[in-house]
């Protein structure tokens, strides 16, 4: 299982973010979510397209792939 770091920028776009980044709000508009336990056959790409169905609750910032997966 991983973990895989996504960035949603406040105008909406979702992407890929650092590995090292800190999760959380960032100094801009954006915001770093930690997915974790992604199963090692799902791709980034698929992390991306399901967190953009999911509507993340208040200052939770680490996510559970079965969260997204439903």
């Amino acid at each position: 299982m991983a973990s895989i770091m996504i960035k949603k920028a406040g105008e909406g776009l979702v992407s890929q973010a650092h590995r090292n980044a800190d999760v959380g709000p960032t100094s801009g508009s954006s915001v770093v979510y930690e997915i974790q336990n992604v199963p090692g056959e799902v791709s980034v790409d698929d992390v991306i397209a399901a967190f953009k169905t999911y509507k993340p609750v208040d200052k939770v910032y680490e996510i559970d792939w079965s969260a997204l997966s439903k």
